[in-house]
């Protein structure tokens, strides 16, 4: 049997050379900026009515996110006609699973009127949870809450309209708007209006979740930049797989790429802490 003579210095050049690919690797993987999906609903509704009011498995979506390379999900409630008990759902979800989801609450500011403030200060400072979902129109008692705390807005309107005076009149809040301003890309034209707000307010950003007509999205980073696009899927009865592919797709250099894909949430997410410290 031949024997290959290895000397202690040809020894030592190979171990030296196999060390410093594996400290390359670990530096590449400690800068690497996170892909962090911005927008997935877990938890239980009262009724179970249609899928995307019903149940948000996170299981299901951590499995998905594997699939897509993806490190982080923001998630926060489905549907409730109040939210304190689903938000604490939220909170249990992500200690649970930690590491693996941000927290967000979710509130409405017209069944639980009056008392916002205190649920928010609750859920931000006792139960963890960093952002707020709205669906509904929230007036000067959510927005000075979220003024105070630094924490961004993840905000489905009905119209891009509707958030055209309150991102003015609070300049400090930032505004995500979801869908890039139509879910399932129902209304070309509010994919247009949220491209031409996010570009006239500093504080406005899009969401990439659910847009059907792609052309959209290239639209919004070629005219915007990339610092104003952030990725969401709308997990768990969107498809985060789908949903990444449609930015991966772009070839977007990398920095871009980076941006959309985690580094503009995670800049909105540090001003919280900033503000609260």
């Amino acid at each position: 049997m031949n024997r290959v003579l290895t000397s202690r210095r040809d020894f030592l050049l190979q171990g030296a050379a196999l060390a410093s690919v594996t400290v390359a690797a670990h530096a590449e993987t400690a800068n690497r900026v996170p892909v962090i999906d911005c927008h997935a609903h877990v938890g239980h509704a009262p009724a179970l009515t249609d899928p995307w009011t019903a149940i948000g498995d996170p299981e299901e979506i951590l499995t998905r996110n594997r699939e897509a390379r993806i490190d982080q999900s923001v998630i926060f409630p489905i549907s409730n006609d109040t939210y304190e008990a689903a938000n604490k759902e939220i909170a249990a979800v992500c200690k649970r699973y930690h590491g693996h989801f941000i927290g967000y609450a979710k509130h409405d500011p017209v069944t639980e009127k009056g008392r916002i403030r205190a649920m928010l200060m609750y859920e931000y400072h006792e139960l963890g949870l960093r952002g707020l979902k709205l669906h509904v129109q929230p007036g000067p008692e959510v927005l000075d809450t979220v003024a105070e705390l630094g924490i961004p807005i993840i905000y489905h309107p009905g119209r891009v309209a509707m958030i055209e005076g309150i991102s003015r009149d609070y300049p400090s809040v930032d505004f995500i708007v979801a869908h890039c301003g139509s879910d399932l890309s129902a209304d070309w034209r509010e994919h247009l209006a949220a491209i031409e707000l996010a570009g006239q307010r500093s504080n406005v950003y899009l969401d990439t979740g659910g847009v059907v007509e792609t052309r959209y999205i290239e639209r919004a980073i070629h005219q915007l930049g990339a610092e104003k696009v952030i990725f969401g899927s709308d997990e768990p009865e969107v498809d985060c797989r789908l949903e990444i592919f449609k930015i991966r797709m772009l070839k977007l250099p990398e920095a871009q790429e980076q941006l959309v894909l985690g580094g503009n949430l995670q800049r909105l997410l540090a001003k919280s802490g900033e503000r609260t410290r």
